[in-house]
């Protein structure tokens, strides 16, 4: 009897390992036909080129040759057993093709359909990345966008933001921490060097270029995050310090000889953005000519309609038609020298600039002090009483806000919200600065009226007015940072074009708005004269410090007619800080380094434009 009952136990057994095995093999053919595409992915903020998405049989693949190559991984292969084990960060990722079973060391998964093997190459589910155990070995988050077709990874960090603020006899680096981390630093060649025990940091840098300065670069390397500080002069002194709110530590170089806060940075675009954006060109072409078709997502801004609307890049944007200038508008033959083919970045000159004079010589002399055994408990603010008598009154601006969303991005992003994130890190700059008093028009989610940004700017007699946006075109390969001055003329086709979108806003304005908005334009033609020139020289130094931060490409000065500044009786300028409608740029936009880098920027822009002043005195 317990014969044949262990007989019927192991049939039973073995007929459901069968039911199993036959649920997780999967049989393809000899003919399978896959579709390829060109996958868009965003590799820490940047373009990545050399992924696709496969279909097969109604199912999104990418090829795990692809995904070893993005990830940095080593590929194993096992043909008996049909497994493939992708080696990254000393750990591994077991796939076994022809199943839907993955491992990772000990740790097991079950992807919804197999993985297959064609013709030599192992596909993968698209759901592979996103799996939590894979994050969890490539110290990466992967969101995938199969709609869009968009892949976004972002490394895994606990060190937020690097920054650097230029005083004439001090800059100061922020390195702005997630969490505890001890460190280390030593004088290198030229340079500082800060390592962080466990700190994690995507590979970039910084670039300075302000005197004493070169750049600062940054990358993983072990288990350590390593800053590379690269100098431009001796220092006298280098004081580093650590704070617990926010945590952060702060290096302090003295400068041997003051810099020039007066002297302009020079807008330069990096070779690799050019590179980027001559490939977005040219995929785009090659999706026209095989006839696909493409879209991007702009804000209908109308008083009939405030939904969202997909519209193709022959369609025209949905404006109010009274807020549509004549084409006569745009300046016919504006500067070659600034505006030349604007569509495209491959006509902007690299400049190069070599900033370490004979009298700059570097050498290891000066005192590295590190005082950092206990934390400061808070960075200094400067109270009331200790704000200058004299400090100017700075207005920030968040475009949009409330029942206008301003632009929006391919995957919903608002820009109202970007504008305001923005804005407040703005504040917080300021504020530590007690050369200037700062006034927000608005802290939060609601709307105002165009001209009545204008009017409290005008009432707190402030002395400069900043009114910060984002960008979008129909053209998904648009992207860059630029700033805008009034003129009554726009620039080029492409201000003309931005003009248009922030104009529209005044369809979502009720009428005695739009009375008041009619004398503005009269007081308007009054102040033009007497503020224009300050405000180009302004937006040009916001720009020059834009283009080291940023990564980006940097579009310089433009000119166009915004209601928002029309009305203002001080210098003013009109920030649009990326462009939304870019998929690589509206991640960019999201994270909080980005913002506190365009932040800086304008921080900087507007101490150089003082610092300027004073200098003509």
């Amino acid at each position: 009897m317990k014969k044949l009952l262990t007989f019927v136990l192991s049939l039973f057994f073995s007929f459901a390992i069968n039911i199993c095995n036959a649920e997780d093999n999967v049989s393809i053919g000899t003919q399978t036909n896959i579709d390829t595409q060109k996958l868009n992915v965003i590799l820490d903020g940047n373009n990545y080129d050399g992924m696709n998405i496969y279909d097969i049989s109604g199912s999104k693949f990418f090829s795990l040759k692809e995904i070893a190559t993005l990830f940095n991984a080593r590929q194993q292969w096992y043909s008996v057993s049909k497994k493939v084990s992708l080696n990254l960060n000393n750990r591994s990722a077991d796939i076994y093709y022809d199943t839907r079973k993955v491992s990772f060391g000990r740790k097991k998964d079950k992807l919804s359909v197999p993985s297959l093997m064609v013709d030599g190459v192992v596909y993968v589910p698209a759901e592979f990345l996103e799996l939590k155990n894979f994050s969890e070995i490539s110290d990466t988050v992967v969101k995938f966008d199969a709609k869009n077709q968009i892949l976004n990874v972002t490394s895994k960090s606990n060190i937020s933001a690097v920054r650097y603020y230029t005083r004439a006899d001090n800059t100061e680096i922020v390195i702005e921490l997630e969490e505890k981390m001890t460190h280390t630093v030593k004088k290198g060649k030229n340079s500082i060097i800060i390592a962080f025990q466990r700190g994690k940091v995507a590979k970039d840098s910084v670039i300075a270029d302000n005197g004493a300065i070169k750049d600062i670069s940054y990358e993983t390397v072990g288990r350590e995050a390593v800053f590379t500080i690269n100098l431009a002069q001796t220092p006298s002194s280098v004081k580093i310090k650590k704070y617990k709110r926010p945590l952060k530590l702060v290096v302090d170089i003295n400068h041997s000889k003051p810099v020039n806060m007066a002297k302009p940075r020079e807008i330069y675009l990096a070779d690799t953005v050019a590179e980027t954006d001559k490939k977005l060109t040219e995929d785009k072409v090659e999706n026209k000519v095989k006839g696909k078709s493409e879209s991007t997502v702009v804000a209908a801004k109308t008083k009939e309609t405030k939904k969202i609307e997909i519209v193709s890049e022959t369609d025209v944007p949905v404006m109010d038609k009274k807020v549509i200038a004549d084409e006569s508008e745009v300046l016919s033959n504006p500067d070659e020298k600034e505006y030349e083919d604007d569509s495209s970045n491959e006509k902007v000159k690299n400049i190069k600039t070599n900033i370490v004079a004979d009298d700059n010589i570097i050498d290891n002399s000066y005192t590295l002090v590190d005082d950092t055994e206990s934390f400061k408990d808070i960075m200094p603010v400067p109270k009331k009483k200790d704000i200058s008598k004299d400090a100017k009154i700075i207005v920030l601006d968040a475009g949009h806000g409330g029942h206008d969303p301003g632009a929006v991005g391919p995957h919903g992003v608002k820009e109202k919200d970007i504008n305001l994130a923005i804005v407040l890190q703005l504040e917080k700059i300021f504020k530590r600065d007690k050369n200037f008093k700062v006034i927000l028009t608005r802290d939060d989610d609601k709307f105002i009226p165009l001209v009545k940004r204008a009017d409290i700017a005008n009432k707190k007699k402030a002395d400069l007015f900043i009114s910060v946006h984002c960008n979008a075109n129909l053209k998904r390969e648009n992207s860059g940072f630029e700033v805008y001055f009034l003129s009554e003329n726009a620039s080029d086709t492409e201000a003309f074009s931005t003009q248009t979108l922030e104009n529209s806003v005044i369809a979502l304005e009720d009428a005695d708005d739009e009375k008041t908005t009619a004398l503005q334009k009269l007081l308007w033609s009054m102040a033009f004269t007497e503020y224009i020139n300050e405000s180009s020289e302004l937006a040009g130094l916001i720009a020059g410090e834009a283009t080291g931060r940023l990564k980006i490409p940097n579009r310089g000065t433009k000119q166009a007619n915004f209601y928002v500044l029309r009305g203002t009786q001080m210098a003013s300028v009109l920030v649009e800080s990326a462009y939304l409608s870019n998929y690589t740029e509206e991640a960019k936009l999201q994270k909080s380094s980005f913002q506190k880098s365009v932040a800086d920027a304008i921080y900087e822009g507007v101490k150089k434009y003082y610092a300027r002043k004073e200098n003509v005195k």
